[in-house]
């Protein structure tokens, strides 16, 4: 962090450093801000402040037919206006055995392989992923079913938080 300078905080007091007790705080490169707080006590972030908020619980799933032998499928498209943060995948063929899964996020055209499991996997037996993946608008989860037959019917399940900019 910055040396700090003595300033005249939003509140009037001259400071050196953070108050105490600890509280949150917003650096500009200047000065400490206190966070703006609505009725309800959460936290406002407008403007220069802007920051990403929760929307919602992400729970996908979709489910589809592999068209190729060894194929993927593919999760919805994120929305515009949207980014994904998403915590958990689970993959399953729900017909046949299959000898691994292979996870990609699929942005700007491009698919960035993030997860990679090569073991024999009985039917409806799912493999998972947990951590997190970041995605954008347009951005998309594929899963591809090494081993899966065409016609076999594949699920991917996608759960997470999904993300808005603050406005």
């Amino acid at each position: 962090m910055p040396d700090i300078e003595p300033h005249l905080a939003d509140d009037g007091v001259t400071r050196v450093s953070p108050p105490d007790p600890r509280t949150a705080l917003f650096w500009d490169g200047t000065h400490w801000h206190v966070p703006r707080v609505d009725d309800h006590g959460r936290v406002q972030v407008r403007g220069e402040d802007q920051v990403f908020s929760i929307k919602g619980v992400l729970a996908e799933t979709e489910t589809a037919d592999l068209t190729e032998a060894s194929g993927g499928i593919l999760s919805d498209v994120v929305p515009d206006g949207e980014y994904w943060v998403i915590t958990n995948i689970t993959a399953l063929d729900l017909d046949n055995a299959t000898t691994g899964h292979v996870y990609y996020a699929r942005h700007n055209n491009f698919n960035y392989e993030f997860e990679r499991l090569y073991e024999a996997l009985a039917a409806n037996r799912p493999s998972s992923y947990h951590g997190h993946v970041y995605l954008d608008s347009k951005d998309t989860i594929q899963v591809t079913f090494v081993g899966g037959l065409i016609g076999d019917t594949c699920k991917i399940i996608l759960t997470g938080h999904i993300m808005t900019l603050e406005t």
